[in-house]
């Protein structure tokens, strides 16, 4: 992984870390604009990924899709987007994170055309595909910018704030898509007007990013075989790629909780989609407040195991709500939900904190391809599950029996990460 050169940016000579003079900026000012850059990207990326699931009653209604089609639907995406992981921790090492990010985002600005033209089944599908594979590399890759630049004391904060932006893309998504639909009566030139933004984000990023041209701080070379045999040989990535996996199951309720909450709870579509986004919007404060706690305590484990038991908690008291619960009950239940399920951004500093150096963007793939294989999975089993039943019974039990092996994991198998320098 690059790491961030030792000293401020006015201190580091040009010829080694390759920045023209304009960006010899001061007091962390460098650090600061490839957030900003990157972040506009990510924003742009999570409407676009949530589109197909906050669209979900519109696609079903339209095109009279199962709840197990429209899962597929939904998940098309992870299907490339999850193959992409580990080799994303690869090309950051060789082709460098700038040009992986400007590439791979031309791919999802092709998906999203395909998208705003789509009116088949098929064709959305393939939209989702192209989405998928375009949106694989980006938060890996700019997880690997934001932490060269930071030091350990502010690294999860700073992750936890580009991680933030992920929620507020899909906030945008679940609130911005029914009030399309409400006022205008359409929903395509949403998804044109954040083609639009990607496509800025694609400037700024082409502008802004830069890769370290004298290589300080990347890893040793190493092929890919090699590296990723030495990953599979390393226990110390087990509990984070089987934690993850789980975590991300738990998430799948947040992609049918739109339908979830009409059919279970009696919600309009617009009411649904209003207490949906208030949990993506939870989100944003809940990213950066975890990862400053962290910070904060000097500690990633006790934060991971406080808030994935309060995920489990609050998901159980989701579920247990009977139909007709007022609905600001279920706006504080579901904001506080997600909110603690934000703990994942930890992971995202704790794995390049305990594998060593040469294997750590790998084994930030590795994790995250579970991560996405899961709701990949999980997606449509949940609507099969409510397709073959009937209700909501089997597909939520499913949910928190992950929820509560979470905690279990991480208080047996993990170590504290912080502070550590990983082995060489």
């Amino acid at each position: 992984m690059l790491r961030r050169p030792e000293g401020s940016l006015t201190q580091i000579p040009l010829s080694r870390c390759g920045e023209p003079t304009f960006w010899a900026l001061k007091n962390g000012s460098y650090a600061l604009a490839i957030l900003a850059a990157l972040s506009v990207t990510y924003f742009a990326e999570n409407f676009i990924r949530s589109a197909a699931t906050a669209l979900a009653p519109i696609l079903i209604r339209d095109l009279g899709l199962s709840y197990g089609a429209m899962g597929l639907l939904s998940t098309a995406l992870l299907l490339f987007y999850s193959l992409m992981q580990v080799p994303s921790g690869a090309l950051s090492g060789s082709l460098g994170p700038r040009r992986t990010i400007l590439g791979f985002t031309a791919l999802t600005l092709a998906g999203v055309a395909v998208f705003y033209i789509g009116s088949s089944y098929l064709q959305l599908f393939a939209a989702q595909l192209l989405i998928g594979l375009g949106c694989s590399v980006f938060y890996l890759n700019a997880v690997i910018l934001v932490s060269a630049w930071l030091p350990q004391a502010r690294r999860a904060t700073g992750i936890g704030v580009l991680s933030a932006v992920f929620n507020l893309g899909n906030f945008a998504a679940y609130l911005g898509f029914p009030l399309a639909v409400e006022r205008t009566g359409g929903w395509r030139w949403l998804v044109l007007a954040v083609g639009g933004l990607l496509a800025l984000g694609w400037a700024l990023n082409y502008i802004v990013l830069r890769d370290d041209s004298g290589g300080a701080g990347r890893p040793a070379p190493m092929g890919f075989r090699a590296g990723f045999r030495r990953l599979l040989s390393d226990p110390r990535v087990y509990p984070f790629a089987v934690g993850y996996t789980l975590r991300n199951a738990v998430f799948v309720f947040a992609n049918w909780l739109p339908q979830y909450l009409m059919d279970a709870k009696g919600l309009t579509y617009l009411e649904a989609g209003q207490v949906a986004s208030m949990g993506t919007l939870a989100g944003i404060p809940g990213c950066i407040l975890v990862a400053a706690l962290s910070d904060r305590l000097h500690s990633r484990k006790r934060p991971l195991l406080l808030f994935s038991v309060l995920t489990l908690v609050l998901l159980t008291a989701v579920v247990l709500t009977p139909p007709g619960t007022p609905i600001a009950v279920l706006y504080t239940l579901i904001f506080l939900f997600s909110a603690s399920n934000s703990y994942w951004v930890l992971y995202f500093s704790m794995v390049p904190e305990t594998l060593p150096r040469e294997t750590a963007s790998l084994g930030l793939g590795l994790v995250n391809m579970g991560g996405t294989v899961s709701i990949g999975l999980v997606t449509p089993i949940y609507g099969a599950l409510v397709d073959a039943t009937g209700g909501y019974g089997a597909s939520n039990a499913l949910l928190i029996g992950a929820a509560a092996a979470v905690p279990l994991i991480y208080h047996r198998f993990m170590g504290e990460s912080y502070g550590r320098a990983p082995d060489e």
